[in-house]
């Protein structure tokens, strides 16, 4: 017959079950069974988010799935795992509002390509643009949707900081081991690691030295700051030795971002300053490294310049480690008083803004003296010898023809531009040299004259309406939650930067690392989560 629990369970707060002998429960309360499909739900959405993780660590070392054999596959999981979600209970219950105005917005953009195939004058092109955009629509509704716990926040931006780590690794190797792993780029000597395009490089190693450098801060375990500090060390390194004047651009001002909106400044900008010691220290012990900065043939000279460079790196590396577990120490054991504690964050605050201030003033005097900035901007770049001369110039090598070509075009066709993905054909219409290129090298003009000014305010609007929103959520947020959010709000500001001045967009990879990141920053910001 039927027994019952004994009362004492009833009195420690468990929940009665009914039982049949000594068989299974009879029945579960609707209390535990909502539990289980809570944790079930919260399982299947971390196992959708490591995937798309996992796929996009894979475009990363698969050469930036260049080509359509490449990522017209990727673009087909992504689609499938947003398919299979849609059949899922309450999957996207918790999606914040901001974060489906957002994706509305997003929407627009891909329904506004989808239309231009009634105008395009090149079909084929437009239909690859529809199924890229499409995906980047599905990573963020993916990445909003999937995180389920804050508790998950800081493992996820790790791992992200991991999937940099990868590409950061291999641009070791392409100057550590030369012959072996050569240079991808056209000048032989950039880092293009295994993206094969330096700025896009750059841009994912900004945004993961802005995302790592929160992290750190919020961490208080001596070892795991002191590994974060080495791997922050190597993405400066690597993002130096692309010598991209866009990728640094966007990483002072998300620096900038993440020093103005985020918490404990003081702490950030010791540690920035740890990193930065070291890596100061390498990059002038390397400029006696002849095969570093310009193209040698001889392989002997390579290889021996890449082996003493390896000694510097690890000498480097020590360092920022030390340094760091040291401080780390430090910091658990003695604490400043609160008196001196905002003082103090403001003037790091100041420091950070006025070293940036300080770069750009020396650049834009040296264009001065050479014909004025205007001038030297329209200006094509200089071919030199030494790549490093690149980032004293304020040359836009080629971009200011570009975006002219791309303004005309517009004003042509304000409604509704030349059909999504058809530039590179306006480019051989209206080019003024026989120089070929199939992008506008500005996401946001690019929408522009392609698929006209509405398409052009949805993606504005976008970045905007994202950017502003993050920007007010760290601002008011408290503690670790604020540094991690001024960090994401740093990424967020630093490749909408980077896009205005690149093609990132046509690279997926590096577009779905940013719309990952983005997606999981509003739903983090909008405190639906859960603590558990």
């Amino acid at each position: 017959m039927f027994k019952r629990e004994p009362k004492g369970r009833i009195e420690t707060g468990e929940i009665p079950v009914l039982r049949q002998g000594k068989g299974a429960p009879l029945s579960e309360s609707p209390l535990e069974k909502g539990r289980t499909a809570n944790r079930n739900l919260t399982i299947f959405k971390s196992f959708l988010l490591t995937a798309i993780m996992v796929l996009t660590l894979y475009g990363m070392l698969d050469r930036g799935l260049f080509g359509p054999e490449r990522w017209l596959p990727a673009t087909a999981a992504i689609l499938g795992l947003f398919f299979i979600s849609l059949f899922i209970a309450d999957y996207f219950a918790d999606m914040p509002r901001i974060g489906w105005i957002l994706v509305g917005l997003l929407a627009v953009l891909v329904a506004i390509k989808g239309l231009s195939l009634t105008w395009s004058i090149a079909q084929t092109q437009t239909v690859s643009e529809l199924l890229r955009s499409s995906m980047y629509l599905a990573s963020f509704i993916l990445a909003a949707s999937s995180l389920s716990s804050r508790r998950l926040v800081g493992p996820f931006i790790d791992g992200m900081c991991l999937i940099a780590g990868a590409l950061a690794g291999y641009g070791v190797l392409q100057k550590t081991r030369p012959v072996e792993y050569p240079s991808n780029t056209a000048d032989g000597v950039r880092v293009g690691s295994t993206l094969e395009y330096a700025n896009t490089v750059a841009v994912v190693l900004a945004m993961g030295i802005v995302l790592g450098l929160g992290r750190l801060t919020q961490l208080k375990n001596p070892i795991a700051r002191g590994l974060y500090a080495v791997l922050l060390l190597i993405f400066s390194v690597i993002l130096y030795f692309t010598f991209s004047r866009g990728g640094m651009l966007a990483l002072g001002v998300g620096l900038v971002v993440l020093f103005v909106t985020g918490g404990s400044r003081l702490q950030m900008f010791a540690n920035l300053l740890l990193i930065f010691g070291p890596f100061t220290w390498l990059i002038v012990r390397a400029q006696e490294l002849e095969s570093l900065f310009r193209w040698v043939s001889a392989e002997n000279v390579r290889t021996a310049d890449g082996l003493t460079f390896r000694s510097y790196l690890i000498a480097a590396v020590l360092a920022a480690f030390l340094l760091q577990v040291v401080y780390a120490i430090l910091l658990g054991r003695y604490e400043l008083p609160q008196s001196l504690r905002r003082p103090l964050g403001v003037a790091a605050v100041i420091a950070v803004l006025v070293g940036v201030g300080a770069l750009g003033a020396t650049i834009i005097g040296e264009q001065s003296n050479s014909g004025g900035v205007l001038r030297a901007f329209t200006s094509s770049l200089e071919k030199t010898e030494d790549v490093s001369d690149r980032l004293t110039s304020f040359s836009s090598n080629s971009r200011s023809n570009y975006w002219r070509v791309a303004w005309d075009e517009w004003k042509e066709h304000p409604l509704e531009g030349t059909g999504a993905g058809t530039f590179s054909y306006t480019w051989q219409q209206n080019r003024p040299d026989f120089s070929g290129v199939k992008q506008v090298h500005n996401v946001f003009l690019e929408q522009g004259t392609e698929t006209g000014i509405m398409a052009f305010l949805a993606l504005t609007g976008f970045a905007v309406l994202l950017t502003g929103y993050l920007m007010w959520a760290a601002w008011r947020a408290n503690g670790e939650r604020k540094v991690l959010l001024a960090g994401l709000t740093g990424i967020v500001v630093t490749y909408f930067v980077s896009s205005a001045l690149e093609w990132h967009w046509y690279i997926p990879p590096s577009t779905i690392f940013f719309f990952l990141l983005a997606g999981v920053a509003v739903k983090y910001a909008s405190g639906v989560e859960q603590d558990t």
